[in-house]
């Protein structure tokens, strides 16, 4: 068959799309994998810089230091301060801050369902782990504009020295709107235009945050 009559049949541009697909495909790939373990690094980096940021505040408070002091001190100062705990010792994935010995605050890796996928967040509480301490949402798949700010800082500030449970019962967030002044702490500015998501993260919060309230209240008796 020559070779123009080949080019002239209908099945060529899908044959010829694919195998472009492919090629492009394999590069990709190709690419991903020689740049594979310095991604890996800086997400590292990225999340261990995030832990760092929500208890740079304690440690500025007892170190002399300010808080930019601290961050900008990474990774000595998080391999100073910060430890991994062991897996099992609580529900969810954690580390613990500690000042010259000083017990400061614990870490936890908690996680949610976003309006279109998971969301997970880092969460600061107290020695207690009745109190929280800082939050930041470092990973979601919420719609740029609406939902995605909920990692602004203005949003994930707003549970910063909130309590987790009162006489050992969860605490119940509730949102209001955006532009509205809070009129008692369990009040929330919820995201405008993004309830579901906003929502989404109180239901993280409460479900998370009880969940390793009532671990501590189990360690003390």
């Amino acid at each position: 068959m020559p070779e123009s009559a080949w080019l002239e049949k209908p099945a060529y541009p899908v044959v010829f799309v694919i195998l472009l697909s492919l090629v492009f495909v394999g590069v990709l790939a190709l690419v991903y994998r020689l740049n594979e373990p310095g991604i890996q690094k800086q997400t590292q980096e990225a999340y261990e810089r995030a832990i760092l940021g929500l208890c740079a505040d304690s440690l500025a408070a007892l170190s002399g230091k300010t808080a930019g002091q601290i961050q900008a001190e990474y990774p000595r100062s998080f391999n100073e301060y910060v430890r991994a705990l062991p897996a099992g010792n609580y529900p969810r994935k954690a580390f613990e801050v500690r000042y010259g010995g000083r017990l400061l605050a614990y870490i936890f890796d908690i996680t949610g369902k976003g309006l279109w996928g998971t969301m997970r967040a880092l969460a600061a509480t107290d020695q207690g782990k009745t109190t929280v301490l800082g939050v930041n949402i470092y990973e979601q798949m919420e719609t740029p504009g609406l939902g995605a700010r909920i990692g602004e800082d203005w949003f994930t500030g707003q549970f910063k020295r909130k309590a987790i449970l009162v006489n050992g019962v969860p605490v119940k967030f509730t949102l209001i709107p955006e532009g509205q002044a809070p009129g008692d702490p369990t009040q929330v500015r919820q995201v405008t235009g993004a309830t579901i998501t906003s929502n989404a993260v109180i239901k993280m919060l409460q479900t998370e945050l009880a969940l390793i309230g009532e671990s501590a209240a189990e360690v003390k008796q």
